[in-house]
Formats: structure tokens, sequence, C-alpha cells
């Protein structure tokens, strides 16, 4: 899995940076943030760069990798995923300035379980990730942004009876809507 979301995530960023390197707007910047909350999930690791196309758009692209695993037999806790995501906000204002209304295409692979129930879940979904927040300017080149979201899409996983034993209950596939992560990042802007 680990070779896959690398290959995936390094392909999509140069891809996204040959295409777009044209359709930056001069004098606006660019941008590397973190979302702690996403940190705070049993460690989720991930990094977002964005690139300004116009004084209110920006293009960005992101990924989230937790290979963690807590505990051990039936206190065994998991939130294993990885995740690429690529899609741009509207800024009223200016870029990373003020309020934003994001939209992205998301791709994830998960396996998490022992969190809520012993029961585990592997699966993909992939679809849309609809939000908004406000990006407030701490000094000239720190934001903080807080934001919520909202995710549309397909998922397909099986559904196991505890983390350890292996033992499937089936596979479940379909359309979902879900709240998506809840966004408090630090943004560096250069």
């Amino acid at each position: 899995m680990k070779q896959v979301f690398s290959k995936v995530f390094v392909g999509s960023a140069i891809i996204a940076l040959m295409l777009l390197k044209p359709l930056c707007a001069r004098g606006q910047n660019y941008s590397v943030s973190t979302n702690v909350a996403k940190w705070l999930m049993m460690g989720t690791v991930n990094i977002q760069a964005g690139v300004p196309t116009a004084r209110h758009l920006s293009i960005e692209a992101g990924a989230a990798y937790n290979p963690f695993t807590f505990g051990k037999d039936k206190k065994q806790k998991y939130f294993r995923r990885a995740e690429v995501l690529f899609g741009g906000r509207y800024w009223p204002w200016f870029v990373n300035s003020g309020w934003f209304i994001s939209a992205y295409a998301d791709w994830t692979k998960y396996s998490w379980g022992g969190i809520f129930t012993q029961k585990a879940y592997e699966g993909n979904t992939y679809g849309l990730k609809l939000g908004g927040g406000y990006a407030l300017m701490l000094d000239k080149g720190i934001n903080l942004e807080m934001g919520l979201g909202a995710f549309a899409g397909y998922d397909k996983h099986t559904e196991y009876n505890c983390t350890k034993c292996g033992k499937s209950l089936g596979k479940k596939e379909g359309f979902i809507v879900s709240p998506s992560a809840l966004l408090l990042g630090v943004t560096i802007v250069f």
C-alpha cells in the first residue's frame, strides 16, 4: 500500500505542477499546510500544497497517510489510511486570506477497527469533498485555517468480525454522504 500511495502521490504532484506552472498569478503566494485535526486522528500524517491561479482562485493537492496500530489482541485500535486529493478553493477577498469555499476530488484506501466497536473495516472511497472555512493571518507568512466539509461519493468495503481474527462478515458498497474532516490547519505562505 505504501509503494502504491507514494507512486500515485508523486506522479500526481509532478503532473499538477507541470500543468499549473503557466497558470500561476504573479505577485501571489504559494502555500503548504498541515491539518492539526488529522494529526490528532491517531497520528495521520498530512500535507497540502496550494498554487494561486488568479486573485480569487487557488489549485491544491494533498495527501494523508497513517500506518499506525495501537494496542494488542482484543484491545488493538487502528485508523490506517492513504488519501490523495486534488481540487481548489475560491477566495472572495484574496488567495490565502479570509473566507474560502473548497471542492476536491478525493480517493482514500482505509482500514480501521477497534475504535468504536471491535469490528474492523477495510476498503476504498472516492468522490467529492465540499467545504468552507476561514484563513486567519497570524503573521506575514503563517495562517491559521479553520473549516468544515462534507464528502459525497462511492464506498466499497469489507467488514470483519474483529480487528485481529480476519473473519469476514461480508462486502458492502454504495453511495455515501458523510461529514468530512474538521479543518484546523497551519499554513506557511511563501
